[in-house]
């Protein structure tokens, strides 16, 4: 409780140091509110504000640092002013001497004593020394940061990066998420949220994802998931992990040689565009194809060498899944063809709105706007331009499209450095075609036949439910007291409801048979879809 108290004063101390709390009232609060007149004096004194409240957040420490670069992912949330500067948001710590950073090697044992033996793990922390664990390990750190420090070392001969986390780190973050619910009801009003936007859920999503980066088992398992994906593509290098060495406060995994690519902007323009080419293929397949991606893709974070490109840092990453992939395919695929309506439709998918919720006219003029926009403003910063639209519609985007568009904005960022005439569209159409045609493949839709199949199959379990159910409708109709026309339609019941069930069955035990047999059940399913088409025409006929 006293640390929390304390906690409380310094934040409390840096709010007022940069006179955050009337700025975020002033600022902050107008983010939902009908769009004011602008003028130049006014954006200069909001960009101010903007760099005001990235510095407090970059003294506060690392669970503010995460929370300001999560916040520029939500448009909805805060003005495009903030988006950008929040987006700039760097870690700037003090570095900690290895005496002190010495606490995070102190891990449970994993050696097996079991039964009274005495065998010890060469990689247990617990019961060696870590500068005997290692063929040679510098103890001057090559990276600091608010979560971690990299040093570099070797392991059986190899060069390794060893990423180690700031000891009592956990504690310094579960304090400052407390205070930050604590101070839910003040933000809320601060940052004159709707009715529509649950901060809960805004909350819970970001204490999970800073709790994932505290834990770098996570991303040993991210950066073994990213080499799957990589392994046949010649170009792009990931580095590899030593899962016996990573704990949950210690990363153990290739050191990658190289130049990160934000220093290549001297270099000769061919190479530069030919690693612009790379990178952004490379990461339309992330997103497009894999639908796994990396979400902090920064200058630093992209090393280039003799040709190749390697992506690190694997602690912050994306995921979308087969709905949002589609929907998003959809838009990007739209936008590269220039039809307006198509993007609509699917841009309107993704913000969970439909033609109804919209002024559909002037949707799709701005719409256009922006298509226009991505294919001929070459040397333009085009990607936050759909957070800008869905503000302008009080649409709410999922967080997962919120977190893709900051990414792909570092993307372009990083292209555009070291290649002023990098256009995404331009470079768009071989992932484009290879993600559709991966999309409609016979392996594709197999695998989605199977589950319909499967969903079919557990229907049919219960059929013998459904026949009594005919059977009690049979007796239902007491055939001798219809009579004329009313005999007719008794007839045309019972082949209606019989004609459904036998249609159902044989679709469902043909489909099974042809995707277990393969091509050998198209006889059966030929006949099957006989019998169905003939029921559905008898009963068509006796209907009209």
């Amino acid at each position: 409780m006293f640390n929390k108290v304390q906690r409380y004063l310094a934040i409390g101390r840096v709010f007022f140091k940069y006179n955050l709390f009337s700025l975020l009232y002033n600022d902050l609060g107008k983010a939902n509110r009908p769009m004011e007149a602008c003028s130049t004096a006014v954006d200069i004194k909001k960009r101010g504000n903007a760099k005001k409240l990235r510095l407090a957040f970059e003294e506060l420490g690392p669970t503010f640092v995460k929370l300001g670069q999560t916040m520029s992912k939500r448009p909805d949330l805060i003005p495009h002013s903030y988006i950008q500067e929040l987006g700039n948001l760097q870690d700037k710590v003090k570095t900690l001497e290895f005496i002190d950073m010495r606490k995070s090697f102190e891990t449970d044992c994993i050696c097996d004593t079991a039964g009274g033996g005495a065998e010890h793990s060469s990689d247990c922390y617990h019961c060696n020394d870590v500068l005997d664990i290692f063929d040679q390990f510098d103890i001057k750190p090559i990276a600091s940061a608010s979560i971690g420090q990299v040093y570099k070392a070797v392991l059986n001969g190899k060069n390794v990066a060893v990423k180690i986390e700031r000891p009592n780190l956990i504690d310094t973050i579960s304090v400052d998420l407390s205070i930050i619910y604590d101070l839910k009801p003040l933000l809320v009003k601060m940052l004159g949220l709707g009715k529509n936007t649950d901060v809960d859920v805004f909350l819970q999503e970001f204490g999970e994802m800073l709790y994932r980066e505290l834990d770098y088992r996570i991303e040993a398992m991210n950066i073994k998931r990213f080499r799957e994906n990589f392994k046949d593509v010649k170009d792009v290098l990931i580095p590899d992990v030593y899962l016996d060495y990573c704990r949950e406060k210690i990363l153990v995994m290739d050191f990658v040689e190289g130049t990160q690519i934000k220093d290549l902007v001297d270099a000769d323009p061919e190479i530069r565009s030919k690693y612009v080419k790379l990178i952004s293929s490379s990461y339309l397949k992330q997103v497009y194809i894999d639908g796994f991606y990396h979400a902090d893709p920064h200058g630093g974070n992209i090393v280039v060498k003799d040709g190749t490109i390697t992506f690190i840092d694997f602690g912050a990453v994306g995921k979308i899944d087969g709905d949002m992939i589609r929907n998003m395919l959809n838009l990007f695929y739209a936008m590269y063809t220039k039809n307006v309506d198509v993007a609509a439709d699917a841009f309107l998918k993704i913000g969970n709105l439909t033609r109804e919720d919209v002024d559909m006219h002037r949707f799709k003029w701005d719409l256009d706007d922006l298509i226009i926009k991505q294919h001929y403003h070459i040397g333009e910063r085009q990607s936050d331009n759909y957070a800008i639209l869905a503000l302008k519609y009080n649409m709410s985007l999922p967080s997962e499209f919120s977190t893709l568009e900051r990414a792909l904005m570092l993307i372009e960022s990083v292209c555009l450095d070291i290649d002023p005439n990098y256009s995404l569209m331009s470079e768009a159409k071989p992932m484009i075609a290879k993600a559709m045609k991966e999309r409609y493949s016979i392996k594709r839709i197999a695998g989605n036949l199977q589950v319909e199949i499967d969903e079919y199959l557990e229907l049919f379990k219960h059929l013998p439910a459904g026949v009594n159910d005919i059977i009690e409708t049979i007796q239902g109709y007491r055939i001798d007291k219809i009579r004329g026309k009313n005999s007719v339609l008794g007839k045309y019941r019972l082949l209606d409801i019989f004609s459904q069930y036998i249609f159902l069955s044989v679709l469902i035990v043909s489909s099974a048979y042809l995707v277990v047999k393969g091509e050998t059940g198209s006889t059966l399913l030929g006949f099957g879809g006989f019998i169905g088409a003939a029921l559905m025409g008898l009963r068509s006929s006796l209907h009209s």
